[in-house]
């Protein structure tokens, strides 16, 4: 019989193979979109595309890289799981959607790739987006996917650890230490992404769920207790849980 390990690895196998597939579908149907039609047609639908253009990255879905090594780096002991005292104890805020808006049909729409969506919060936690969600991982700003992308992720139950891209290496480092640690019953970078904002939020780290903002403006030690409980508070507890669901 497998394990629990076991189980949750092959799950998410299996989770990311369908959002691949999905994926790759979104990206042939932009293509027919952008190419399926004939003469100023044809010409329309690509000008469409280019003008409204959705900001927060550049590379469609994006492709995680490679898991960080972080041997050796140092976070400091866990003090709490509390939430509302994290958050007070870090300095930060939180920016919470009650769900009678956030989960409403017309925030969970989807809308064609390169439509330019406008976000109620910032960094984004809700609202229309693109069809394929981007998958969990750590994403660089070379390859980090549009924000519909990112803002889709969210409904399937996933955390996002954000941070400013002028944020010093040696606390990206420790954000990496923090992304690869297992939280409670989550795996390491499981429902969980990783990457500078692209849109830019006004704080030094941020993570986001499906309605809820936590919001750092300044890094500090305890930050790392806030994103924890966070996490442990919000994933898979989106309008699609356990990654997948219904499109």
């Amino acid at each position: 019989m497998a394990s629990r390990k076991q189980q949750k690895e092959a799950a998410r196998a299996l989770r990311i193979a369908e959002e691949q597939a999905r994926a790759a579908r979104a990206r042939r149907d932009q293509r027919i979109h952008l190419f399926g039609g004939i003469g100023l047609a044809a010409v329309a639908v690509v000008a469409v595309v280019i003008a409204a253009g959705s900001g927060g990255g550049t590379n469609g879905t994006g492709t995680p890289i490679k898991q960080a090594d972080t041997t050796g780096v140092k976070l400091p002991a866990a003090k709490t799981t509390n939430l509302t005292v994290a958050v007070k104890a870090a300095g930060c805020t939180t920016i919470d959607t009650p769900d009678a808006i956030a989960r409403t049909a017309q925030n969970r729409t989807h809308v064609q790739p390169g439509t330019k969506v406008r976000y109620a919060t910032n960094p984004p936690s809700y609202g229309p987006h693109y069809p394929a969600p981007a998958s969990d991982g750590e994403y660089r700003e070379s390859n980090l996917p549009e924000t519909p992308y990112l803002v889709h992720a969210l409904e399937h139950g996933r955390i996002e650890y954000q941070y400013n891209p002028n944020l010093p290496a040696a606390d990206v480092k420790q954000l990496e230490a923090l992304f690869n640690e297992q939280d409670g019953s989550w795996a390491p970078g499981q429902l969980l992404l990783l990457y500078p904002n692209g849109t830019n939020m006004p704080y030094a780290v941020a993570a986001t769920a499906w309605g809820h903002v936590l919001g750092c403006k300044s890094f500090n030690q305890r930050v790392f207790d806030a994103l924890r409980a966070f996490r442990l508070t919000y994933a898979d507890q989106g309008p699609e849980q356990l990654g997948t669901g219904p499109e």
